[in-house]
């Protein structure tokens, strides 16, 4: 009987000098998603294995923007228009959306 850790991973035969043995392969790892819209993250890397990214330098993990490798372009946009808009007193901070809130009153958007 199979371990509840095997049952999500695929089986694999590989030939040996002595016949084939079967291992189990876990699957790639996913790829990034933004934290407001959920899209595909640009420029942020997925692999086999966690160790490959581990393994990488901060710069080839991601993007050296503010919230690089969290939001994506649109969504980065949007939550410095909305900065914008509260520090001019334009909008106040209450009539934001509380997934863009979020990121309008970090430290990272002040960059």
């Amino acid at each position: 009987m199979t371990s509840p850790g095997q049952k999500t991973k695929k089986k694999k035969k590989r030939r040996i000098p002595s016949g084939s043995r079967e291992y189990y392969v876990r699957g790639k790892t996913g790829k990034r998603s933004c934290a407001i819209c959920k899209g595909q993250l640009h420029g942020v890397p997925h692999g086999k294995k966690v160790a490959e990214i581990s393994g990488m330098s901060k710069t080839e993990k991601r993007p050296s923007v503010p919230f690089g490798g969290v939001l994506c372009t649109k969504c980065r946009r949007q939550v410095f228009e909305e900065k914008a808009k509260v520090e001019n007193g334009l909008k106040k901070a209450e009539d934001l959306d509380l997934v863009i809130k979020k990121f309008v009153e970090s430290k990272e958007a002040s960059k």
